[in-house]
């Protein structure tokens, strides 16, 4: 498994190398590091990808290779394994206390951040696709994540400044950092050009 990820901060989607798989924000970010993670990870040019019903891409041509995308406010980051495997980031800001409480219980939270709790949740529904992501419960028992089901395994990583992120897999076999590759890996000759010349990349 290989996780991926780059800063989108002010950086206009139009510019993106790929297009988009959804109408979400961040969607063409997200298919444009694909891209240049699938690369470095296979030495090979990404493979034709489908958006399965859960969201999750997958390529037909490669099945042996999974993928799991996610975009936040500032970051996309990349998941690229094996073997299935889920990954979300999320942005910290400011939540209302009343919002916490009705998402998470005070258990969850004796070990969790709230944000921890709900990329562990996301990354989770994205490895599996069952669970509420208002219901799903993760614990902190002993320094190990304890997720829902007994064979999902889950870590949390730091590497993304200001963001929770974490990831799901059933083997566990999780890399000890998050690669991040350059903006301009994500971008248009043309638009890496312009915001040189700008003094924004």
């Amino acid at each position: 498994m290989r996780l991926y990820y780059s800063d989108i901060r002010g950086l206009d989607e139009r510019d993106a190398l790929y297009p988009p798989l959804t109408r979400s924000r961040g969607s063409a970010f997200g298919v444009s590091l694909l891209a240049a993670a699938y690369e470095d990870y296979a030495g090979a040019p990404l493979p034709r990808i489908v958006k399965l019903i859960t969201g999750k891409p997958l390529s037909p041509d490669r099945p042996e290779f999974h993928y799991s995308i996610s975009h936040s406010k500032t970051h996309v980051l990349v998941a690229l394994s094996g073997q299935p495997v889920g990954a979300d980031t999320e942005t910290r800001r400011r939540i209302k206390q009343s919002v916490i409480e009705r998402l998470t219980t005070p258990a969850e939270l004796a070990g969790l951040s709230f944000f921890d709790i709900w990329v562990l949740r996301e990354s989770f529904f994205k490895l599996t696709g069952r669970g509420s992501l208002r219901e799903l419960r993760f614990y902190r028992r002993g320094g190990k994540i304890v997720a829902p089901e007994a064979d999902v395994r889950c870590r949390l990583y730091s590497d993304i400044a200001g963001s929770s992120t974490a990831v799901a897999a059933y083997d566990g076999a999780f890399p000890d950092g998050i690669r991040q590759l350059p903006a301009e890996t994500l971008l248009k000759s043309d638009a890496v050009k312009r915001l040189k010349k700008e003094g924004l990349l």
